[in-house]
C-alpha cells in the first residue's frame, strides 16, 4: 500500500497525459520547457518538436538555448522559459533538421544560412560574455560560434578532421577527435572543451582562440590519484565544469566516475571503484556508483550536479562533505510520469542539466525529448539508493 501511494503522483500524470493529449501544465513545481509533458510521443523525429535535446543554457537576458543531438541537428531558444507556454514558443535558429550518426559523412560546409548549416550530433551549449553561442559539434570534431544578433555560424574549433594536433596555436587549425563539452570557465576567459577519443580536456582561449591540453595523457584508462593533471589516463572524459577557486570537476563517461583536478593533482571523489551501478545515496561520495555520467554543472552552492544518465537521474556531489544525494529522478529505471516534484518525476537518459535565472534545476531529458525545471531544496534530499 505504501508502495501505491507512493507513484500516484506519476500514475495521476500518465492518466491525464493519455485522456489529453495536447499540450498542459505539468503538475506543481515541475514544468515542461519545451517537448511534451508525456515525454516522447512520436518515434519518427519531425522538423516541428525538438528532438533529443542534450544540453541548455541561458544568456544574460535568461534567454535559454538548446541543442538537439542526432534526431534533429539543431541550436534553438525559448525566450521566455519561465512563461506559461514557453513549450510553445521554440525558435530554431541555427542548424538544418536532419537525422545523422557518427559514421555519417556530410557535404563541405558552402551555406552563410545558419538554418541551413548541417551539425552532426550537437552535444553542449555555452554563452559567452558577449553573447556569443557556442556548440559542441561531436561527431563533426568541431566547436562552431553562433552570433545571435548577425545571424552567423562560423567555425571556432576544430578543423573537422578526426585528429589530435593544434595545442598552442589557433584553435580553428587545431585537430579534435569527437569534442562533446564546450562549457565556459567561470571567469568567461575560456572553453573547456572534452575531446573524449583524445583522452583529455582542452582549453580553448576566447581572446587568443589559442587552444592547450589541461588534463589528460593522451591515454585511455583508470585515472591515477595524485597524479599530475597531463600525466594521468582518463577512461572517457565526457563534460567539465570549473569553480570559482579553478578546480575542474570531469565526469568519465567509461571511467564512471567523477575526478577533481585541485592543486595541481588528480583525484576520483565519485566511485573510487570505477564500477557502473547505483547506490551510495545520502554517504560518501566516494563509495558511490555512477553509470555512464554524462555532464556535469555547478549549483549556486559549488556543488557538482552530475547527469547521471544510464541511471536516469541527476545527483549531486557536495565537495565540502564529501557526500553524494539524488536530485532528480527516480532511478535506476527510466520512464516519462511527471510528479509533484523532481523526485517524483521520470527521466530517460537525461543528459545537460543547469541552475537557470529563478533557482530551478533545468534538466534535458533526452529520451523524453523534452526540457524539464523544477525546485531543488538545499538542504537534504531524500536518498532513494537501493
Amino acid at each position: 500500500m505504501t508502495r501505491f501511494f507512493r507513484f500516484m503522483p506519476s500514475l495521476l500524470a500518465a492518466a491525464c497525459a493519455a485522456a489529453c493529449p495536447c499540450e498542459r501544465p505539468a503538475r506543481a513545481e515541475v514544468a515542461v520547457l519545451a517537448g511534451s509533458a508525456a515525454g516522447r510521443t512520436e518515434k519518427a523525429a519531425k522538423v516541428e518538436m525538438v528532438n533529443e535535446p542534450f544540453a541548455v543554457a541561458y544568456d544574460a537576458a535568461g534567454t535559454l538555448y538548446g541543442v538537439e543531438y542526432t534526431r534533429g541537428n539543431r541550436l534553438f531558444r525559448i525566450a521566455k522559459p519561465g512563461e506559461p507556454g514557453a513549450a510553445s514558443r521554440v525558435e530554431f535558429v541555427a542548424g538544418a533538421f536532419h537525422q545523422s550518426d557518427a559514421k555519417q559523412p556530410l557535404p563541405p560546409q558552402t551555406t552563410t544560412d545558419p538554418r541551413e548549416v548541417k551539425f552532426k550530433g550537437l552535444h553542449d551549449v555555452a554563452v559567452g560574455p558577449d553573447g556569443t553561442i557556442y556548440v559542441a559539434d561531436t561527431y563533426a570534431s568541431r566547436v562552431w560560434a553562433f552570433d545571435p544578433v548577425q545571424g552567423t555560424v562560423r567555425g571556432f574549433g576544430g578543423t573537422g578532421k578526426p585528429g589530435f594536433a593544434g595545442d598552442g596555436g589557433p584553435a580553428v587549425d587545431a585537430d579534435f577527435n569527437q569534442s562533446y563539452c564546450c562549457s565556459l570557465t567561470p571567469d568567461g576567459a575560456a572553453l573547456l572543451v572534452a575531446d573524449i577519443k583524445n583522452s583529455r580536456l582542452r582549453r580553448i582561449d576566447l581572446a587568443s582562440r589559442v587552444v592547450s591540453t589541461i588534463v589528460g595523457s593522451g591515454t585511455a584508462g583508470k585515472p591515477v590519484d595524485g597524479a599530475q593533471p597531463l600525466e594521468t589516463p582518463l577512461a572517457g572524459p565526457r563534460a567539465a565544469c570549473m569553480a570559482a577557486d579553478g578546480t575542474i570537476y570531469l565526469a568519465l563517461r567509461e571511467g564512471n566516475a567523477l575526478v577533481e583536478i585541485k592543486g595541481g593533482t588528480v583525484r576520483v571523489v565519485v566511485n573510487a571503484s570505477g564500477k557502473a551501478g547505483y547506490e551510495g545515496d545520502g554517504g560518501p561520495a566516494v563509495a558511490a556508483r555512477l553509470a555512464g555520467p554524462k555532464y556535469v554543472s555547478l549549483d549556486r552552492q559549488g556543488r557538482v550536479l552530475i547527469a547521471d544518465t544510464e541511471n536516469h537521474c541527476i545527483r549531486r556531489y557536495d565537495p565540502v562533505a564529501g557526500t553524494i544525494d539524488l536530485v532528480a529522478g527516480m532511478p535506476p529505471r527510466g520512464g516519462a510520469d511527471v510528479g509533484a516534484d523532481l523526485l517524483a518525476t521520470q527521466l530517460l537518459r537525461p543528459h545537460g542539466c543547469c541552475i537557470d535565472p529563478q533557482g530551478r534545476l533545468v534538466i534535458a531529458d533526452s529520451g523524453n525529448d523534452r526540457v524539464i525545471a523544477g525546485d531543488v531544496s538545499t538542504g537534504k534530499e531524500r536518498p532513494r539508493s537501493p
